[in-house]
């Protein structure tokens, strides 16, 4: 038998350098490693040491798969070779022989492949397109061979009728990409990539990107198609006034470039600046903010090779393509939208000096509001914190009207309204058709028009001073994750969703934004069934209808708290009061079924005391003939039976009731939030 000083001898290496290729404890270049391999895998017996190393009897004479591989440091390379080494750990007569070999054509013209009762097959792993022309010679023939690549680039001239190709699908990789920031409020996308120079050569990942632009009916912008290796070009469409909101970039190089431009410009991924990478490497998580990757699916491409190798029967041959998957993180972020498309601004945005609150006081500013309905803590709280701001700004409220969701009714208290002069006028539409001239005329007198969440259909935006909400897209996604992650802690999987059938572009992005982040960040659940409704008196029965044609529901999403609440009475007469709920927004029934451990575990909430006083520095603002942004949205708050107790005197600004107190401090597990 063979030792290591033999090795080392045939080899022509010395025994350190044997040892580091068989532990590999030490860099060691690819053509020595390949030269020591081919004189361990060439002996007849493997020496005891070699032998513990790869867990085989010195007696063995395992069949092998010979992983020919161009770098042992790429990451999706490594990841194959581990997947292959995983799933055939447990079988004792096969093995998985990994040989680097920087030049591939060479190596396999000189290896030593006659043996094709051991070498049961061969797999080529490309990172690259080959400098020549790979023809699957005679040592290809012998046993099967499958060549894997990441890019369809690197399947330029290879001529492979004699071999299995497997080729991640980087098409619908980079279609899937785009619909995923589409789908998170971008409109903007940019791509930033390695674009092959011979025409004839396929480029999956622009094909994908442009249909997926043009299925989402979203502008292409050509200058926004920028190649990878021109530094000058990322730096120059970044600069500009109206630079993309998102950007897929496809190069490590090109990612290190776009990170240096935002650091020198203090800008922010992912305020600043969505990313999406391709190929997701191994520090793209560790860095901060970790980044969202498109990611081959190495589990399926090792089932792949291996049912290729070991059921080798015929050539007929299937799709090359393995599906990808988009790794979510967080250097992808959403973008809340106002009823122009126009991104949300910050309500830091409109904060105001003491020089400035004294020039609003000197003017002697008056207003007005016009509420929908006023008959929940909602409304009351807008108006509280409105009214707590005018009373330091020094601006007068004449009137505030209750429409009780009548619009006829709000017309005509906007039009007494109107009789008073006001400098200001805050409302919130009931109805956007019907309210919509009345609305017209407010925005062509002198006064400044602020509204609330909605704005009414044929307004342009000259015609108010903003529109003022909670950011509905993090409402949405908050009251989606809040559902989601209780599922998934509960080992709980099917979702059914009811939303809220109307033109009310906020309510309508927030339940997208929850399917979504449903969809996109729980891929262990699944939504199905689905039920909308016009009115919350149509709940109940909705409720009932989606339980009875989908019984196997273990949790619901529903738009608000008030059909919440519904839907929790549906349950109790269903006597299914096991479902989970997810929501948006708190108020005193939920939030005593939450501190009881029931259905509700986590809610989106509103801040509306916060969102009032938004509203109050808007016109603020406008009295001063300051910049407006024409839409605002204010962040919600995650709301859990461990910080309802504070979180209740943030939102409602008071103390719970006793009953809610008592209800949270009897749960067991009980730990109030520091």
């Amino acid at each position: 038998m063979a030792n290591i000083q033999d090795i080392a001898k045939m080899a022509g290496v010395s025994v350190a350098t044997v040892s580091h290729v068989v532990n590999r404890t030490r860099y060691v270049s690819p053509e020595t490693v390949q030269r020591v391999e081919e004189v361990i895998n060439s002996l007849e017996e493997l020496p005891n040491f070699i032998v513990k190393k790869r867990g085989a009897s010195p007696k063995d004479k395992k069949q092998q798969i010979l992983v020919f591989s161009t770098d042992i440091f790429h990451p999706f390379q490594a990841d194959v070779i581990q997947a292959l080494q995983e799933k055939t750990s447990d079988n004792s007569e096969l093995r998985i022989v990994h040989i680097q070999a920087e030049d591939l054509l060479q190596t396999l013209s000189s290896y030593s492949l006659d043996n094709p009762n051991l070498n049961i097959g061969k797999v080529l792993l490309l990172d690259r397109p080959l400098d020549r022309s790979l023809k699957v010679h005679s040592s290809l023939k012998v046993s099967p061979t499958v060549i894997v690549s990441e890019n369809a680039f690197d399947f330029n001239d290879i001529e492979t009728h004699e071999a299995y190709t497997i080729i991640s699908d980087n098409y619908k990789g980079a279609y899937d990409s785009v619909r995923h920031l589409v789908n998170h409020g971008h409109t903007k996308i940019g791509l930033v990539h390695n674009f092959s120079k011979q025409d004839e050569m396929p480029d999956d990942i622009l094909k994908g990107y442009k249909r997926a632009l043009k299925d989402c009916d979203i502008t292409l912008y050509k200058e926004h198609i920028i190649e990878s290796t021109s530094v000058e070009n990322i730096h120059e469409i970044l600069s500009k006034r109206e630079p993309p909101t998102a950007l897929i970039i496809t190069s490590e190089t090109a990612l290190l470039q776009v990170l240096t431009f935002l650091n020198s410009r203090n800008l922010q991924c992912p305020d600043d600046l969505s990313i999406l990478c391709f190929n997701d490497r191994r520090w793209f998580k560790l860095f901060n903010p970790a980044l969202t990757a498109v990611r081959p699916d190495v589990r399926q491409i090792s089932d792949k090779i291996l049912s290729y190798i070991l059921n080798d029967t015929s050539h007929e041959k299937e799709s090359p393509y393995v599906p990808v998957k988009i790794q979510l993180r967080q250097s992808t972020s959403g973008i809340a939208r106002g009823p122009f498309g126009e991104k949300a601004a910050s309500v830091d945005s409109i904060q105001i000096t003491e020089q400035e609150v004294a020039a609003v006081r000197s003017k002697k500013p008056t207003a007005v509001i016009s509420f929908h309905y006023t008959g929940a803590a909602w409304m009351h709280l807008h108006e509280r914190g409105i009214r707590d701001l005018f009373n330091e700004l020094g601006i007068s409220l004449l009137a505030v009207t209750d429409a009780h969701f009548d619009p006829e009714m709000q017309i005509k208290q906007l039009e007494g309204l109107m009789a008073l002069d006001p400098d200001i006028v805050i409302a919130i539409p009931t109805e956007n058709n019907k309210t919509s001239e009345i609305f017209k005329r407010i925005g062509e007198s002198r006064a400044k028009l602020i509204l609330i969440t909605n704005v009414p259909h044929g307004m342009e935006q000259e015609d108010y001073i903003s529109c003022i909400s909670v950011n509905e897209w993090s409402h949405g996604r908050l009251a989606g994750s809040g559902l989601g992650s209780t599922m998934r802690e509960e080992g709980r999987t099917r979702i059914g969703m009811l939303s809220f059938d109307s033109d009310f572009y906020a309510t309508n992005q927030r339940d997208t934004a929850a399917h979504q982040i449903l969809v996109e960040e729980y891929p262990d659940l699944e939504v199905v069934g689905k039920e909308q409704f016009k009115d919350e008196s149509e709940v109940i029965d909705k409720t009932k209808k989606l339980i009875q044609e989908h019984p196997a529901i273990e949790g619901i999403y529903v738009s608000w708290e008030g059909p919440a609440t519904k839907v929790l009475e549906a349950l109790k007469e269903l006597d299914r009061e096991d479902i989970l709920i997810g929501t948006a927004d708190l108020d005193y029934e939920l939030a005593l079924n939450m501190a009881k451990g029931k259905n509700i575990k986590k809610i989106s909430a509103q801040l509306p005391y916060d969102q009032g006083k938004a509203l109050a520095l808007a016109a603020a603002n406008a009295v001063l003939d300051k910049y407006v942004p024409k839409f605002i949205g204010v962040e919600p708050v995650e709301v859990t039976q461990k910080n309802l107790l504070k979180m209740w005197e943030r939102i409602f600004h008071e103390s719970a009731s006793k009953e809610i107190v008592k209800a949270v401090k009897a749960n067991p597990y009980y730990l109030p939030e520091k």
